[in-house]
């Protein structure tokens, strides 16, 4: 059996990472465990059969992923599934897997990933998948949404990355910037990861004796969010007092509706944080403190690897984020709402204008 160990170089995670704020928020972030050492693998000489189950299409995810198991020799021919956000499409994918029974399937968010596998206390293999490695990505809270047990020890089928920083380095970041005291979140009451921030927000704000303002979106008659009724919550954040609108690991905010929440929100003259990078790079969110997506998609793909090279067992690869974030500075939105970093932020952040 080979051994493999992960290389953070061959990660494009920003120009700087984010050194001065884990010292402020104390960053211990779990990381590969050996990482720094050369990969020592012998590829198999197979075509590995991976299914991946997504959420929004392909991204940079994707991509790092895919370009991780080619860089590393690795053959594999991919199935894509996309629910489109759509759970109900869950069930028939979960069928063609298990008759098709590829060697390993890939899962993106925590809808889809929950669905998949099922809570780690009541996964019925009836209805979800429990004899077929997983890696999930993109999921925030894999303990909290039931996924898995234990980090460290995710003891079922199933193992993956987390994307985003600590929620007390993210209220670090937004502090750092510029000291607030109340802070408003527009957020998918549907959408499990979004909820579990919601509350671990409400707990970090507390302590920290801020004022959240939270905005939940309505749902409309079929029972989803209104994208419709997203100005309006974003109105109502800034009228109530907002100084800084919270965007958090929210497909429907962060990813369906980026362009109409960033828009809104630069209209109301209401500053933005994001805890994830691609509203800021692609829209006009104005802060974000994120790991890179394709990094993050590579970073599963190691993990991949060793399931599908080293033989070893989800249950026993630890669940993991990147040991490093980047804070990245939209400079345009920035000079838009004249609101300017403070220059020691300036000195380590990622700029970029659009």
């Amino acid at each position: 059996m080979t051994i493999m160990s992960f290389d953070p170089r061959l990660l494009p995670i920003g120009r700087r990472s984010l050194l001065r704020l884990a010292a402020a928020g104390s960053l211990a972030l779990p990381g590969a465990a050996a990482a720094g050492r050369a990969l020592a693998a012998t590829v198999p000489d197979k075509t590995f059969r991976i299914t991946m189950v997504l959420g929004r299409g392909e991204s940079d995810n994707e991509f790092g992923f895919k370009d991780y198991l080619a860089r590393r020799g690795l053959r594999a021919e991919f199935t894509i599934r996309n629910t489109g956000g759509d759970s109900a499409k869950l069930p028939g994918i979960i069928e063609e897997i298990k008759d098709t029974r590829p060697d390993l399937i890939y899962s993106w968010g925590t809808p889809q990933t929950r669905g998949l596998v099922g809570p780690y206390d009541d996964a019925d293999p009836r209805r979800y998948v429990t004899d077929i490695p997983v890696v999930f990505t993109f999921v925030a809270a894999p303990v909290d949404a039931r996924i898995v047990p234990d980090l460290a020890h995710p003891g079922r089928n199933v193992t993956g990355t987390v994307h985003i920083a600590p929620i007390a380095v993210q209220l670090n970041t937004i502090q750092a910037y510029r000291p607030v005291r109340r802070i408003g979140v527009v957020y998918n009451p549907q959408e499990r990861n979004s909820v579990l921030t919601i509350e671990g927000l409400r707990a970090e704000v507390a302590l920290r004796k801020l004022e959240l303002i939270e905005e939940p979106v309505p749902l409309d008659g079929k029972g989803d969010p209104d994208a419709s009724a997203v100005p309006e919550m974003i109105a109502r954040v800034a009228k109530r007092g907002a100084e800084v609108l919270y965007i958090g690991p929210d497909t429907f905010i962060a990813f369906h509706n980026r362009s109409v929440v960033a828009a809104e929100a630069l209209r109301h003259r209401l500053p933005t944080f994001s805890v994830t990078e691609l509203i800021v790079r692609t829209d006009k969110a104005m802060l974000a403190l994120a790991s890179s997506s394709y990094g993050i998609g590579r970073f599963t793909a190691f993990k991949a690897a060793q399931i599908l090279v080293d033989g070893t067992s989800p249950a026993d690869i630890p669940v993991e984020t990147l040991k490093r974030f980047s804070v990245i500075i939209n400079m345009a939105t920035v000079r838009a709402l004249e609101h300017y970093p403070p220059i020691g932020l300036l000195n380590f952040a990622e700029i970029i204008e659009s």
